[in-house]
């Protein structure tokens, strides 16, 4: 992850509920993500790691089916997930930060995650940047809100 580039994830994770010892850690922790997809683009896996000792979140998606998917995470818990192939101005939503920077043509992977077990909801838009991976992403949980942008290198 660029550190230099993204945003700070304390606020995201303080609204799913994580302490603020965890909050530090994963704030100065070097975090890398393994990006595997399948040849058609219907299965993507992300396998996040940290340098910190803290388990890492796997991430399944299958934006072609774009169907509601339930998994336990050692992290998040209990949640549901779906995600899709689709171009921006097909968004389901009127989040102008999901949107920053993209033509209306540009397509996109749109994922959203709800926790079963702790109330808060994610959406993201993600999408390459030359050579970056870039996520954005809005969580809420009640009137909670945090924008966050991940930007991650690619290295091949």
């Amino acid at each position: 992850m660029n550190r230099d580039l993204s945003s700070d994830v304390s606020p995201v994770l303080q609204i799913q509920g994580f302490n603020a010892l965890i909050r530090k850690a994963v704030s100065f922790a070097l975090v890398n993500l393994t990006v595997a997809q399948n040849d058609d683009s219907s299965e993507i896996r992300i396998k996040q790691s940290t340098t910190a000792n803290i388990p890492a979140v796997q991430e399944e998606w299958y934006p072609r089916d774009h169907e509601w998917r339930e998994t336990k995470d050692a992290l998040m818990g209990k949640v549901k997930s779906r995600s899709r192939w689709v171009e921006v101005n097909e968004l389901d939503h009127s989040e102008a930060f999901l949107k920053e920077g993209l033509d209306s043509g540009t397509e996109v992977v749109e994922a959203e995650v709800e926790s079963l077990e702790n109330g808060w909801r994610a959406m993201q838009v993600w999408r390459m940047e030359g050579e970056r991976f870039v996520r954005h992403v809005v969580t809420t949980k009640g009137e909670q809100r945090a924008e966050t942008k991940l930007v991650y290198d690619f290295e091949g």
